[in-house]
């Protein structure tokens, strides 16, 4: 059994079966994706473990989303289709890549523990997202000055303390709008939002999209009427 929470991979194989739970009152979103191995440098999926943990969660959940929103288009031009084809090799290579070389080639024992502490801060911002700590508070439970922490946070993850933050609260506010049947001021409040107006002018700047524009488009492509989720995932 392994915990079910922001930044767990799992390369399925086939003919293998995973159940999987979670609290109903406490989702995480998930992407999923169905792939063949089709390149020398992949097709060796048994020298890679089924489930470890992402590095950079930011990075890869960015990255994946992006493939299946390109996949999702059933009109999308073959140009398209080939860039996400080749997003997506360029995902698993990385990810392939890091866990096969990582323990040989170990860094600074000193720097590794920094990364680590700061890459467990990025798995707490996105399961935190409707009380999202201060950068103080980030830095005080991971042992860190404020300065100190945000210069590492910066260096490790390549973004700031605030704008990871604001990434995670407006992935949730995306999954619960595309999920659930909240309304957008119980999303903005699910959300660590306080004010619905502020937290629709965020959401728009970073989508593109009002919150009841974004979930009405989400609706319309799926040609169906919004759900809550479930609670057993299956494969």
């Amino acid at each position: 059994e392994y915990e079910l929470r922001p930044g767990f991979c799992v390369w399925m194989r086939p003919g293998r079966f995973y159940d999987a739970q979670q609290d109903e009152n406490d989702r995480i979103g998930l992407t999923f994706i169905h792939f063949n191995f089709q390149t020398q440098a992949l097709n060796r999926a048994h020298d890679y473990p089924e489930f470890y943990d992402v590095g950079d969660i930011n990075y890869v959940d960015s990255v994946s989303r992006r493939i299946v929103e390109i996949m999702r288009q059933h009109d999308a031009p073959q140009e398209l289709k080939t860039s996400a084809a080749l997003l997506l090799s360029g995902l698993l290579l990385d990810l392939a890549t890091k866990f096969r070389y990582e323990d040989k080639n170990p860094s600074n024992p000193v720097a590794r523990h920094h990364k680590e502490l700061i890459q467990q801060t990025v798995g707490n911002i996105f399961e935190t997202v409707e009380s999202p700590l201060s950068v103080k508070e980030l830095a005080r439970k991971a042992g860190y000055s404020p300065a100190h922490f945000s210069s590492l946070f910066k260096k490790v993850t390549g973004q700031t303390v605030e704008a990871v933050i604001v990434q995670a609260r407006i992935d949730k506010a995306r999954q619960l709008l595309r999920q659930s049947d909240l309304s957008i001021g119980q999303v903005a409040e699910a959300t660590g939002y306080r004010d619905i107006y502020f937290f629709s002018r965020q959401f728009k700047f970073k989508t593109g999209q009002t919150p009841t524009k974004y979930r009405a488009a989400q609706h319309e492509e799926l040609g169906k009427a919004p759900k809550g989720a479930g609670k057993k995932i299956t494969s």
